[in-house]
Formats: C-alpha cells, structure tokens, sequence
C-alpha cells in the first residue's frame, strides 16, 4: 500500500512530461529480494530494449532508495528511457544516475543527457520500484566474443 500510495503522488511531480517518444525500455530483475539489494548494493540484471538498435544487457546497482525496502513484496524496476538519439548506441546507458528535487525521473548517464522515467506496470507482474530508486549505476556488460 505504501508504494502504491507513494507511486500515485510521484507521478504528478514537475519534470516529469517528456517531449518526443521513449528511445527504448529498461527493466531490471531483483534476485533475492529488494531489502537485500539495496542494502548490499548486489548488482541487478538489467535489459536496455532500444526502439532501433540491438538488446543491451547492463549491471545495475542501487545507491540509494526512498522507500523501504522491507515493506515491498514482489518487485521489479521498469523506467521508459528518454535520451538525444534516434539510435541507441552501445552503452549509451553506462554511468551514475540520481534523481533531482522535485522529479521522479533519474537524470545521468556519461554525458548526463539520458532520463529515466519509470513505467506503470500490470499488478500481476509485480510493484515497480523504481518509483523509490533516487541513486542508480549502469554498466554495460560485455558478452564474450564467440570465436
């Protein structure tokens, strides 16, 4: 109830409104559970689904969350990513993350011009927490070369 509450007055916060469509999606999979996440920084499975351009597979770890964390049950984090490209280079996503005062979305990347926007999501996958995130990482992760 309390992420639901918390989710429903976040998403009128300023700074939300995007112009332009999404470049792509970015859902990340909490293994053992959200408290022990945030609480170890233990990295997460994170998919970057660009609307043009290959799957991206990254290492993401929270540095910071505004909820807590032990109250949440079945979760995971979707955001709608918006950035200065019609195609998503590789690893555009990699860098440190942070939500400004005011917004629910997480600004950064390297060049610090890629926001993250989280998704509503059917109830039956789960809350999404990524309303609570306020600090994030992303770091590409390399598949090995097949020879």
């Amino acid at each position: 109830m309390l992420l639901l509450a918390a989710g429903s007055s976040l998403s009128a916060a300023p700074g939300l409104a995007q112009s332009g469509a999404p470049a792509g999606r970015l859902t990340c999979t909490i293994g053992a559970g959200l408290a022990q996440a945030v609480a170890t920084q233990k990295p997460l499975d994170c998919r970057f689904r660009p609307r043009r351009g290959p799957l991206q597979t990254y290492s993401g770890v929270i540095r910071g969350f505004a909820l807590d964390a032990r109250t949440v049950g079945r979760s995971l984090l979707a955001w709608r990513v918006y950035g200065p490209y019609a195609r998503a280079p590789l690893g555009v996503l990699n860098g440190p993350y942070a939500r400004k005062q005011g917004e629910v979305a997480l600004t950064g990347s390297v060049d610090n011009d890629v926001r993250l926007v989280p998704r509503s999501l059917p109830l039956q996958r789960g809350a999404n927490v990524a309303l609570g995130v306020t600090a994030f990482e992303l770091n590409l992760v390399r598949s090995p070369r097949k020879r």
